[in-house]
């Protein structure tokens, strides 16, 4: 559903596209917490960076990584981790984001990234890691949409009822006009879809958007 509403309908001509934890371990068969959801939406959310690129529209990948003793884990994964589970440890294969999302030859130095500065992928284009659930939590995501003088944040990714939810969230409280991009986005409900309309966040598919910004 696009919002009319003219607090909150969004202005394509000055947004942003944040593609969230879209990394091999939570997209891929074989990763230690993938969904057949987040490999769904792969191909629609590449499409989706596409679109972004040729419109020389910014994209914000954002990406968590554990260390392997779980210390910086939020604490509903500490005993995985802490118990000897894998997950989107720097350096490996299953942190890395998945195959078709990422610029091609783009090179992305996880020790770097976890304790420096976001990586520029491009004029438009950025990585920044995130040490919780939301894109925004002590992250300079909202940093770079301020450069970018982006109105409009539209969200994409996997998990729904964690990342997902809490970056739209969060987006909604820091003043953004928001879209969820439902095919792109693994996890989520009709239900949700309701929800999100009701705080004042657009639902559109891959296609409405790619359209909405030519």
């Amino acid at each position: 559903m696009l919002l009319t509403d003219e607090h909150t309908r969004p202005h394509f001509g000055s947004c942003v596209l944040v593609v969230v934890d879209m990394q091999n371990d939570f997209v891929q068969p074989e990763g230690t917490a993938s969904s057949e959801q987040a490999l769904e939406i792969l191909p629609r959310t590449a499409g989706l960076v596409g679109s972004f690129r040729e419109a020389e529209k910014p994209v914000a990948h954002v990406v968590r990584l554990y260390h392997p003793d779980g210390g910086n884990a939020e604490r509903g994964r500490r005993t995985f981790l802490r118990s000897g589970g894998e997950l989107v440890v720097p350096g490996t294969w299953g942190a890395q984001v998945a195959e078709g999302l990422l610029p091609e030859g783009a090179k992305v130095d996880h020790g770097e990234l976890i304790y420096g500065e976001p990586i520029s992928l491009g004029a438009n284009e950025s990585i920044l890691y995130k040490p919780s659930w939301s894109a925004f939590f002590k992250t300079q995501l909202e940093w770079r949409i301020l450069d970018t003088l982006a109105e409009t944040v539209l969200v994409t990714g996997t998990w729904f009822p964690n990342c997902i939810r809490q970056t739209i969230y969060d987006a909604i409280s820091l003043d953004y006009r928001v879209v969820a991009v439902r095919d792109c986005i693994a996890g989520i409900t009709d239900k949700d879809c309701d929800d999100l309309t009701k705080v004042g966040c657009s639902v559109l598919t891959a296609d409405e958007v790619a359209e909405a910004i030519k």
